[in-house]
């Protein structure tokens, strides 16, 4: 058996990458990544997809990286995401209660109830709750790049728990009320 191919870029360039993309820092996240191409390599290319190809505003993929982190008790991954949707305007209260599952607007709130039921079941999303996304006028298109911001996030909350990375980001406000876990 011949070894593997060498990586089309190297550790450091892809952590240029991400150092880009992450305003200026790396994380405990990334160095870990680091210790492997190919895992560093996955994580960039989810992050790639989303915000390259992604038809979903910023602020809607944070929402949907709140949520998941949320479902799954991801701590890195509600941290992160909540930097991030402050980023794109929401307040502190708005990141905590998108985590606890209250979101007022009705768009907003019918795809975030699938992303919810496909981050507690494996992805397994009900019809109905598929329809209302639909009805409320989500495209099929927008659904599925939805799911690229739940792997991203299963991704991160994953490798934290698999390489024991430590939280170096503050962490998210505390819910009062909802799903975490």
């Amino acid at each position: 058996m011949s070894a593997p191919a060498q990586p089309q870029e190297s550790v450091n360039a892809m952590l240029a990458q991400v150092k880009a993309a992450s305003g200026g820092r790396l994380l405990a996240l990334h160095s870990d990544l680091a210790r492997s191409p190919a895992a560093l390599a996955a994580y960039l290319g989810l992050r790639r997809a989303g915000a390259g190809y992604g038809t979903l505003d910023p602020s809607v993929g944070a929402a949907i990286m709140l949520t998941v982190g949320a479902v799954d008790g991801g701590e890195y991954s509600q941290a992160i995401a909540t930097q991030l949707a402050i980023r794109t305007g929401m307040s502190p209260e708005q990141t905590v209660a998108i985590r606890a599952g209250h979101v007022d607007e009705a768009r907003t709130a019918a795809l975030l109830a699938v992303i919810r039921e496909a981050a507690a079941n494996a992805g397994v999303v009900s019809q109905p709750v598929w329809a209302t996304a639909t009805a409320a006028g989500w495209s099929d298109e927008q659904l599925i790049d939805a799911f690229v911001y739940i792997a991203l996030t299963l991704f991160v909350d994953y490798f934290v728990n698999y390489a024991g990375t430590q939280l170096d980001v503050p962490p998210a406000p505390p819910i009062t009320g909802g799903v975490e876990k």
